[in-house]
C-alpha cells in the first residue's frame, strides 16, 4: 500500500508539472505564430476601440513579454482568458462552457456505445477466434476505422438527410428550440444527434474491439485459464470471472483517454454536421483569430487529458500488482 501511495503521489506531481508546462506552452504558442494577439487585436475592424484598450490593459499586451507572461499565469489557473474577440461582452470561458455541453452530449453518448459495442465485439471475436464472427467483425471494424471520418459523415448526410430525409443534416436542435427538460426538446435533440453519433461510434469501434480481442487472446493462453477449465467451469463462467477481468488492464488507459477526448470534441464530425461543440468552436475561432477562445480551448482540453491519464494510472496501480512493486 505504501508503494502504491508513493507511485500515485509521483504521478500526481508529474501531472501537475505537465499542466504547468502546458500553460507555458499555451502562452508562447500564440506569441510565436504569425500575427500575435496584440497585432490581431489592433487590426480587427469588428472590435471597438474601447474593447481593444480594455483587453490591452487587462492582459498587458503592450507590455514586455515577461510582464505579459506573469499576467497570463495569474489568470490562466482561474480560467480567465478575457472576453472573446468575436463576442466582445462575453467571457471566452462562458462561450467555451456553453459549447462544451453539446460536445459532452454528442461525444459522451457516442463513447458509451463505442466502448460497450467495441468491447463486446472484441470479447466474442477472441472467444470465437478464427471463426466467421471473428473474421467478419474485424473486417467490418477495420473498414470503417480506415474510412475518413469527414467522408463517412458526409455520406450519412447524403443518404439519410438529403435522399431519405429521415434526419436533419446539421445543427444541434431545430431553430427556435432550446435545450430543456421536455419531451419536445429532448426528442428534437435526439433527432439531430443521431447521425453525428452514428458517425463517431461506427468509426471508433475498431480501436476498442481490436485491443480487447488481442488482450483477451493473450489472457486465454495463461495457465490459470486452463486450470479453471480443468475444474469443470463452463466457458461462460471462465470468460466472465477469469478471462475478461484480467484482459481489462490495457482497456483502462484507452477508455480514460477516450473519455478525455469527450471534452476535446470531435473536430471533423462537429464541423461537417455544423454541430456547435468544442471542436466546431475551435475551428471557428481559428478562422476568426479569436485568441481568448483558442487559448481557453487548448488549455481546457490539455488539462482534461492530463487528469484522465492520472486517473488511468491510479486505477492501474490498484488493478495491477506489478505496477505497485515498480
Amino acid at each position: 500500500m505504501a508503494n502504491a501511495r508513493r507511485t500515485i503521489l509521483r504521478k500526481s506531481f508529474n501531472s501537475l508539472v505537465t499542466v504547468v508546462l502546458v500553460a507555458i506552452l499555451n502562452f508562447f504558442l500564440f506569441r510565436v505564430m504569425p500575427g500575435d494577439p496584440l497585432m490581431r487585436l489592433r487590426d480587427n475592424p469588428r472590435l471597438s476601440e474601447e474593447f481593444k484598450l480594455k483587453m490591452i490593459e487587462d492582459f498587458g499586451l503592450d507590455q514586455p513579454l515577461v510582464v505579459q507572461f506573469v499576467e497570463y499565469m495569474k489568470n490562466v489557473f482561474t480560467f480567465d482568458f478575457g472576453n472573446s474577440f468575436s463576442q466582445q461582452l462575453t467571457p471566452a470561458m462562458d462561450i467555451i462552457l456553453g459549447n462544451l455541453q453539446w460536445t459532452l452530449i454528442l461525444v459522451g453518448t457516442s463513447s458509451i456505445f463505442m466502448i460497450s459495442i467495441g468491447m463486446l465485439i472484441g470479447v466474442v471475436a477472441a472467444w470465437k477466434r478464427g471463426g466467421m464472427f471473428d473474421t467478419g467483425s474485424m473486417a467490418f471494424s477495420l473498414f470503417f476505422y480506415a474510412m475518413p471520418t469527414f467522408w463517412f459523415a458526409m455520406m450519412l448526410i447524403v443518404i439519410f438527410a438529403t435522399e431519405l430525409k429521415w434526419f436533419p443534416p446539421d445543427s444541434e436542435m431545430s431553430y427556435g428550440h432550446d435545450l430543456e427538460l421536455s419531451w419536445t426538446a429532448i426528442s428534437d435533440m435526439l433527432h439531430h444527434l443521431t447521425l453525428p453519433a452514428i458517425s463517431l461510434t461506427i468509426g471508433s469501434i475498431a480501436a476498442f474491439s481490436l485491443i480487447m480481442r488481442g488482450s483477451l487472446i493473450d489472457v486465454m493462453t495463461e495457465e490459470y485459464i486452463t486450470t479453471a477449465k480443468a475444474k469443470g467451469l463452463s466457458d461462460a463462467r471462465v470468460l466472465k470471472d477469469h478471462a475478461v477481468p484480467n484482459a481489462m488492464l490495457p482497456m483502462v488507459a484507452l477508455i480514460a483517454i477516450d473519455l478525455a477526448f469527450v471534452v476535446g470534441g470531435a473536430f471533423q464530425t462537429e464541423v461537417v454536421f455544423d454541430y456547435p461543440g468544442i471542436g466546431w468552436l475551435t475551428v471557428d475561432a481559428t478562422f476568426d483569430k479569436d485568441y481568448p477562445i483558442l487559448e481557453g480551448c487548448f488549455f481546457l482540453i490539455a488539462v482534461v487529458v492530463v487528469i484522465a491519464n492520472l486517473v488511468a494510472d491510479t486505477l492501474l496501480v490498484y488493478m495491477d500488482p506489478r505496477i505497485k512493486e515498480a
